[in-house]
């Protein structure tokens, strides 16, 4: 599956324009930044944030949707629109760009998928994920959480952290019972050295 960065290559190459072109449309200082760009891109999309894709899709005149998750069609006029998704748009979403519709096709495609894996990736994904999520990274997540966050596995793992508390109540009464009974043992018994009268 192409990424972003084939799909900037893929404007230059139908444009017949230089990276230093694209550059320029884009604003920014050298030409060699969107070189850097293309790099970072192809090392993990997560390390290039999404309003330096956003300043490349308008350089481009394309549309963001398309350049960032490659659904669409580039000459899309939703490059002004900004984020695909409603939730792209609070601070904490800055990062994980099309989450939400990521999410839906993910659900899509692992529907045996259990529901508290979703909930769970869901909950807590959109937090810590960075740049552009794919509903592969998704599944990824689920599949780790459905194991991870199964109620079931969970309970059993309460039902033993509560045995072994009470094992250890336990032990602690036994080992406070003896102490008592040996300091009880000790007053109780005559101190050498004295007589009895």
């Amino acid at each position: 599956m192409a990424g972003v960065a084939d799909r900037i290559r893929k404007i230059l190459e139908e444009r017949a324009w230089s990276e230093r072109e694209l550059a320029r449309r884009a604003g920014f200082h050298t030409p060699s930044q969107l070189n850097g760009i293309l790099r970072n891109l192809d090392r993990d999309e997560g390390a290039v944030e999404r309003a330096t894709l956003k300043r490349i899709a308008r350089g481009a005149e394309v549309s963001e949707r398309w350049l960032l998750l490659g659904e669409g069609d580039a000459a899309a006029e939703d490059a002004e629109r900004g984020p695909a998704t409603r939730d792209s748009v609070r601070p904490h979403m800055v990062n994980a760009i099309g989450f939400d519709d990521a999410l839906v096709e993910a659900k899509r495609r692992e529907p045996k998928i259990r529901a508290h894996a979703w909930e769970a990736v869901a909950g807590s994904s959109r937090y810590i994920l960075r740049g552009i999520v794919t509903p592969e990274d998704i599944i990824k997540l689920a599949r780790v959480a459905e194991e991870l966050a199964d109620p079931a596995r969970i309970e059993a793992a309460l039902e033993a952290q509560t045995a072994r508390v009470r094992e250890l109540e336990a032990q602690m009464a036994r080992d406070l019972a003896a102490r008592k009974a040996a300091a009880a043992k000790k007053t109780a018994a005559p101190k050498r050295g004295t007589r009895a009268r």
